[in-house]
């Protein structure tokens, strides 16, 4: 969304009434928060795939002031980039943070590799990219923002839903994710729409996915988070899920991504999630789109040492040879 003379990308809505200073985001439309589940909720108010966008004019300025509303075992790390190149890396605390933005001495350089090499982002977009699992606070925009041209911008944009792993509860940096991973080696923009902890698949964020027109394909994650469910009801919600995007958007490429490498694959009796991967693979293989492809996790995570100790999200490695992977098979495709 446009905000005064700045893209905010990867917002849908700004918090401004919450008596708060300055305003917060969110990922998915206020609109439809109501009849979503409480956890995605409250999920799409962090930062996974959000970003301050603008060109710097040569000899300009630019600052932001931003802070972090909570604390979790991941870092709040806001990332400073140029393009496809990165200058800052910051770490935001509670209190207000100003970030002060210059163009880098080395931009002529930058401006030949990105043309030599046909980078998809324009070295003069400075792209401020927030923390993935964290809200934050945005208190000023501030400097010599100009609102970024479209050709400054990659030409294809991939959308990504799932769970916390698609949300990158255990990636450091912003761009750690696997989606974002994924995004860079096939040249894309990303729309992150992970929520952690709370991919239920609601019906109102397939149809907020099936009324956007501002993705080329798209990642489905889905199962990690509802486990539990039986399988009819499982079957149930990914069918309605796919079948509402898929008939939407029967041109575009909908990669389904059934559970990553977890803990259950590591038990002699898994008693959780139980025959998932087989409904997923078979919504996928029955939409008569053909643009619908069913993605083993397993054949995206394959080391088991990318995993944390929970056996059940990725480290900064595993999110590394996951976006690889993810790219090769929709590289195939596209």
């Amino acid at each position: 969304m446009r905000y005064q003379n700045v893209e905010l990308h990867n917002v849908c809505d700004l918090i401004e009434d919450d008596g708060g200073s300055g305003f917060g985001i969110l990922r998915l439309p206020r609109h439809i928060l109501a009849e979503i589940n409480p956890g995605a909720r409250n999920m799409a108010r962090h930062g996974a795939g959000c970003e301050i966008r603008g060109m710097l004019a040569d000899g300009g300025q630019a600052r932001v002031v931003l802070r972090a509303v909570d604390r979790n075992t991941t870092p709040p790390i806001v990332t400073v980039y140029h393009g496809c190149f990165c200058g800052q890396s910051v770490h935001l605390g509670k209190e207000p943070t100003e970030i002060v933005i210059q163009p880098p001495p080395t931009l002529p350089v930058l401006s030949r590799i990105s043309l030599a090499h046909k980078l998809p982002f324009d070295p003069r977009l400075v792209r401020v990219r927030l923390p993935n699992i964290h809200p934050v606070r945005i208190e000023a925009i501030a400097g010599d923002w100009t609102y970024p041209p479209r050709e400054a911008l990659p030409a294809r944009t991939m959308l990504s839903y799932g769970s916390s792993i698609t949300h990158g509860a255990c990636a450091i940096p912003p761009e750690g994710t696997y989606a974002a991973q994924c995004a860079r080696r096939l040249g894309c923009d990303l729309i992150n729409l992970g929520v952690g902890g709370s991919a239920q698949m609601d019906r109102a964020v397939a149809e907020h996915i099936a009324s956007r027109h501002d993705w080329d394909f798209a990642t489905l994650e889905m199962g990690i988070n509802i486990r539990q469910w039986p399988r009819e009801k499982f079957r149930a919600v990914v069918e309605n899920f796919v079948g509402i995007i898929a008939a939407a958007h029967p041109d575009k490429w909908l990669f389904c991504i059934d559970l990553f490498t977890n803990d259950a694959d590591f038990e002699d009796q898994p008693t959780k999630g139980v025959g998932f991967r087989e409904i997923v693979r078979e919504v996928a293989g029955q939409c008569r789109s053909g643009k619908v492809v069913h993605v083993d996790g397993r054949t995206i995570l394959t080391d088991p040492t990318g995993l944390r100790t929970d056996l059940v999200h990725p480290s900064d490695l595993g999110m590394q040879e996951m976006g690889a992977n993810l790219a090769a098979v929709i590289a195939r495709r596209l």
